[in-house]
């Protein structure tokens, strides 16, 4: 006779009539449980709506949107060295992205070199090193240079990027790249602040701005993307708000040097996360879309559609994955890339399911990717320009993130944000809301699935596949360092970083046709920072441990 079965204790009641917990959006805006024409009443189509490609541009920039073109798939990548980078990036291109997003290590970061004492351990470990234009000749090669590539590293590597262009006779006004001269994202994603806001470091972003609006015209120098705040805790409206508040800076320092507003507005753009509220995050880019046009028109008398428009970079919330039940995360990175693109982004990374245990492997990437290509290929929603457009729900969403997004700006117009970021006080700001996401979360009133619903023994978990650094070529990579400042034309180098010297010295000049040059000469982004650096009275090194070399 068969053994009966322990009983399965169940709460069937609950369980079958289970329902939402949550009746808020992942930022906390309450909801009502059904949205009517009473909530749009007051909305004009042409003043508030426009068609896709018209002001204000709500319902996307391009008027055929992604059955024109489809958002750039650009997953991030940088880990070891230059040369390990590069297999990487091939893999990317072999497996459909269609453009390079590479960023630095911490040390690329902070402005030191890999051989520096404070750099060890650190090189390779977070990102791709590079300190010369002899790492980007190794990181490129081969690889089409015709193709969008965004550097999130330090000033340096884009001017190298430049300087190999100028060597392969590909002309300027056909490089496509976004780079990241936006001084104050360090702090706020947690690096090491080795500029000072009020001085250069503002002065290199207004330059850059300047400068590349004028010769590298389809670049983007300015890529706001304080991705540290959303990830820390800033609701979707604080997210877009700092970020604008931010470019109004940017903007304000640029025109002070000489800029024109519709010749430097096109040349910023910025990279803001989607998490894995659908609707909420959809609304937010819409949203964003409004604030700026608006914003740009009448703040700043902008007429140019290029410069009224809202360019977008998203990376899928790294904060929304949890460790356990990893594969789980496939799903939620799956949502938020739908988000994003009911939203109407222009270029998109997805992250990997397996981020929260450790560096990507090459299977998680290839699947972060088919996301993607599953999305643009299989499910129709790149088909038809902003689908969730006249939607009760969606444009009531919209509208109350633009008031809360427009407040949020308002409020920073009347503060200084440089000294806002060096005291914390914004930081401290979104801490706070991370601390009460995490209280609701651990008190069950948010539910994360795996976490603290429909959980699994910790035995039961698979066993994650974990990337490891490799650290012989990390090692190699700092004797070719040492060996490429040993062999240069040292004479040379001295000659570029006196006359960057002399060109910083001078407050009104533009510094950035004399880094570029001392780039050329094979000068390292520490020599060139730490040279910028003595101009305004600092240490030439941010932790004051190694002397001028010349």
């Amino acid at each position: 006779m068969e053994k009966t079965k322990k009983k399965l204790t169940i709460p069937v009641e609950e369980t079958f009539f289970a329902k939402p917990t949550w009746l808020k959006t992942w930022s906390g805006i309450p909801l009502k449980k059904v949205y009517t024409p009473d909530d749009v009443k007051g909305i004009d189509y042409a003043r508030d709506l426009g068609d896709p490609g018209q002001f204000p541009y709500v319902r996307g920039i391009f008027p055929d949107m992604y059955r024109g073109r489809l958002w750039s798939v650009r997953q991030v990548s940088g880990h070891s060295s230059p040369r390990v980078t590069n297999e990487w990036l091939r893999y990317l291109v072999s497996e459909g992205a269609n453009s390079i997003n590479v960023i630095g290590d911490q040390p690329n970061l902070n402005g030191v070199d890999p051989d520096h004492p404070m750099a060890e351990g650190a090189v390779g470990l977070m990102g791709c090193p590079g300190c010369s234009l002899r790492d980007m000749e190794i990181l490129m090669d081969g690889l089409p240079l015709q193709l969008s590539i965004t550097l999130s590293t330090h000033l340096l590597q884009p001017l190298a990027y430049l300087a190999l262009c100028e060597r392969e006779e590909l002309p300027w006004t056909q490089v496509r790249g976004t780079f990241f001269y936006n001084m104050l994202t360090a702090p706020l994603t947690r690096y090491l602040h080795t500029c000072d806001l009020h001085g250069y470091g503002m002065r290199i972003a207004a330059d850059a701005l300047n400068w590349y609006s004028t010769n590298v015209p389809r670049a983007i120098p300015i890529c706001i993307g304080p991705e540290g705040i959303r990830e820390s805790g800033a609701t979707a409206a604080q997210e877009i708000a700092f970020s604008f508040a931010a470019a109004k800076l940017y903007l304000n320092e640029a025109l002070k040097r000489g800029g024109e507003i519709d010749v430097i507005a096109p040349h910023i753009a910025f990279t803001h996360r989607c998490g894995v509220d659908i609707f909420e995050e959809a609304a937010k880019f819409r949203a964003a879309r409004r604030v700026w046009a608006k914003m740009l028109g009448d703040d700043y008398g902008a007429q140019s559609p290029l410069s009224l428009t809202y360019k977008v970079h998203v990376v899928t919330k790294g904060s929304d994955l949890v460790p356990q039940q990893a594969e789980c995360n496939i799903v939620r990175i799956a949502y938020q890339a739908l988000a994003a693109i009911l939203g109407g982004v222009q270029s998109m990374h997805t992250c990997s399911f397996d981020e929260p245990i450790c560096l990507p492997t090459d299977e998680s990437v290839r699947m972060a990717l088919r996301t993607q290509q599953i999305l643009a290929y299989e499910t129709g929603v790149t088909t038809v320009a902003d689908p969730l457009g006249g939607s009760y729900y969606v444009e009531h969403l919209t509208n109350t993130l633009e008031e809360e997004i427009t407040k949020i700006i308002r409020e920073w117009d009347e503060k200084d944000m440089i000294e806002a970021i060096n005291n914390e006080e914004l930081m401290n700001t979104v801490l706070h809301q991370a601390y009460q996401f995490q209280r609701e979360v651990e008190a069950g009133e948010r539910i994360v699935v795996g976490l603290n619903k429909f959980t699994i023994p910790e035995e039961e978990e698979r066993e994650a596949r974990l990337f490891q650094v490799d650290e012989a070529a990390v090692e190699e990579y700092i004797a070719d360092v040492k060996e490429l400042k040993r062999a240069r034309d040292n004479r040379r180098v001295k000659e570029a970083l006196e006359n960057l010297r002399r060109c910083v010295d001078d407050r009104d000049m533009n510094c950035i046709p004399a880094a570029y040059e001392a780039v050329k000469a094979y000068a390292t982004g520490a020599e060139i920072q730490g040279v910028i650096r003595m101009s305004y009275g600092y240490p030439y090194d941010p932790f004051d441990m190694v002397d001028y070399p010349f």
